[in-house]
């Protein structure tokens, strides 16, 4: 009865915190009552289902924006796979705890949850959509330390701070608390420094975006494609006369056959303020394969530069369209990423360490109940690589980060038009954070420190035997 009650507590923390959920601090407190059963005197089994099971109960909140939408297998990969990965960091804490004591098993299980968090990060489908870190997105204070080691510095804290009060519970002994209140206490007070850095200056920055006015994005038409193409061109002559530098439009809003693509991009060209830069999504034929686009219309570019999507969504554009190269940064500043290209954090630090754009548009289209949770992952490219990001979803939301990840403006797409203009803060050509200069070491090193806590607790366990 205690175990099912733990695991309960512990699901739905995770239900209303990670995923879909919402509510940001409880991310800090769902891990601790199914830690607190794995350090009391419980059987090894029950702990690992009821750790398996509580994840699990908090990642199916997926199933409100992907069910009956992703094949069932996929979904059921989505929420079980990450629960299995909690559930052996559980069990790798527990180990430890029982073998060296309180503070290895809080170490244990902070490195464990955070290496597998970072492994996972690395499959092709999802990239690091499921990690708990963007639960943590909702309070920009405590996101910061992506800046120094990615965003599995978040998945750490979060891991062995909940460890500790777990620990804490369970042996009764107060230095592991101490030891999690001042880790919380110094990331926040890390946050609150680097987030009170001044912007260096602003860039107008329109969002425009319409569920309705789409083209047909899997077959050509030119007439329907153009009544989408007609519709944004008006909405963006709306801004002349304002001081809008930059608009984003949204993610495929249309096919565009090559033969007319030059015509649809010098309407959206026109109709842009003076010396403004459009970023617009569509789809067309290039190279011999079909290619989802970001087409970038400057001023500053004697000819529209484009760029194509590199990671497609499993089934739904991998079956349709063909990855292309990148990155590709104007020179005016504007680095250019699609949606879910913003999901794998490897390839945009590459980008931006490369590229070093100011600022990055981006394109996408949401799945209307992921709005919230799919744009979080990509504020953490914001914070990991200090670039600021203008980001436009069709069926999600229109928003303005700045690189602490702070949002300055945003909204949710309501069918017809929605146009959102901010000023966005910049914080000159980034690229250069810690995180950006040492890549991905202390992932790796949490994954050492892991296995190496686990081996010696069997090597312990031998000896004592």
């Amino acid at each position: 009865m205690i175990g099912i009650i733990c695991a309960a507590l512990s699901g739905l923390g995770f239900y209303f915190s990670i995923g879909l959920g919402e509510q940001w601090w409880l991310v800090w407190l769902a891990p601790v009552p199914i830690l607190w059963l794995a350090f009391a005197d419980t059987k090894r089994w029950t702990v690992f289902l009821f750790s398996w099971a509580a994840y699990a109960l908090g990642g199916s909140n997926i199933i409100r924006a992907y069910g009956g939408i992703l094949p069932v297998f996929v979904l059921a990969l989505g929420i079980f796979g990450p629960a299995l990965l909690f559930a052996v960091a559980v069990m790798a804490a527990r180990r430890a705890y029982r073998a060296f004591g309180p503070f290895i098993g809080m170490l244990s299980f902070a490195t464990s949850w955070t290496a597998l968090d970072f492994l996972q990060s690395f499959n092709s489908a999802g990239g690091g959509t499921s990690t708990p870190a963007a639960a943590e997105v909702g309070a920009p204070l405590l996101i910061q330390s992506a800046s120094l080691v990615g965003f599995v510095g978040i998945t750490f804290l979060i891991g062995a701070i909940s460890a500790g009060v777990a620990a804490d519970l369970a042996a009764r002994k107060p230095m592991p608390a101490i030891i999690a209140v001042v880790l919380f206490a110094a990331n926040a007070g890390f946050g609150y420094l680097r987030s009170s850095q001044p912007p260096t200056g602003t860039l107008s920055v329109a969002l425009i975006e319409s569920d309705d006015a789409v083209g047909k994005a899997r077959a050509t038409d030119k007439d329907a494609a153009f009544k989408a193409i007609d519709a944004y061109a008006n909405e963006i002559g709306k801004l002349h006369g304002s001081h809008v530098q930059l608009v984003v439009l949204p993610e495929n809003i249309a096919r565009v056959a090559p033969e007319w693509a030059a015509e649809a991009q010098e309407k959206l060209a026109k109709a842009a303020p003076e010396g403004a830069t459009v970023v617009a999504g569509f789809n067309t034929f290039v190279d011999g394969a079909q290619r989802n686009e970001a087409w970038a219309l400057s001023p500053a570019a004697s000819a529209p530069v484009t760029y194509e999507k590199r990671r497609l969504v499993p089934g739904l554009e991998s079956a349709v369209f063909t990855p292309g190269p990148g990155p590709r940064t104007l020179s005016n500043g504007i680095g250019l990423e699609i949606c879910k290209d913003m999901d794998f954090h490897a390839m945009i630090r590459g980008d931006v360490v490369v590229s070093r754009p100011e600022l990055l548009a981006v394109p996408a289209w949401d799945f209307k109940e992921d709005d919230w949770s799919h744009a979080r992952v990509a504020i953490l490219r914001s914070v990991e690589n200090g670039v600021p990001m203008a980001r436009t979803a069709r069926n999600g939301l229109l928003l303005l980060n700045d690189r602490f990840g702070r949002i300055v403006a945003q909204a949710r797409s309501v069918g017809g038009f929605t146009t959102l203009v901010g000023d966005l803060p910049l914080g000159g050509h980034d690229g250069t954070t810690i995180y950006d200069r040492f890549d991905d070491t202390f992932g790796w090193l949490c994954l050492v420190v892991a296995f190496g806590i686990l081996a010696a607790s069997f090597a312990r366990r031998r000896k004592i035997v």
